[in-house]
């Protein structure tokens, strides 16, 4: 008998992990989405009216957005920090300042911001 609510209560328990950790999961897909929107908004304001600035946005779009697509590990340390330089590199410091700082203005939802 004992056993029974045993073997019950860690099937819950597991099952309710599994859901936590799906919604985790979309959440943190969800946010990576929402960082990329901001990251676009952001340079869109940036760049504003100025031609020059405009052109340095397009080269940093076409040089590190358009030939940087790994679905494989587009979230990964490695490319984010990629992108950083790449920003640097082919845009300008201050489109890099602009990328970094994207995320600083999405709050992370709940639960997911619990664990971050």
């Amino acid at each position: 008998m004992i056993r029974k609510y045993v073997i019950g209560t860690l099937s819950l328990g597991v099952f309710l992990a599994f859901i936590l950790a799906m919604v985790l999961m979309v959440q943190l897909h969800r946010y990576g989405i929402a960082v990329d929107v901001a990251r676009l908004e952001n340079l869109q304001t940036w760049a504003g009216d100025d031609e020059q600035r405009q052109a340095q946005m397009q080269q940093y779009f076409e040089r590190c957005i358009s030939n940087h697509r790994d679905p494989e590990d587009k979230r990964s340390p490695e490319h984010i920090r990629a992108l950083y330089q790449c920003a640097e590199e082919h845009g300008s410091p201050e489109i890099a300042q602009v990328v970094r700082q994207a995320p600083n203005t999405v709050k992370a939802p709940a639960p997911l911001r619990w664990f971050w």
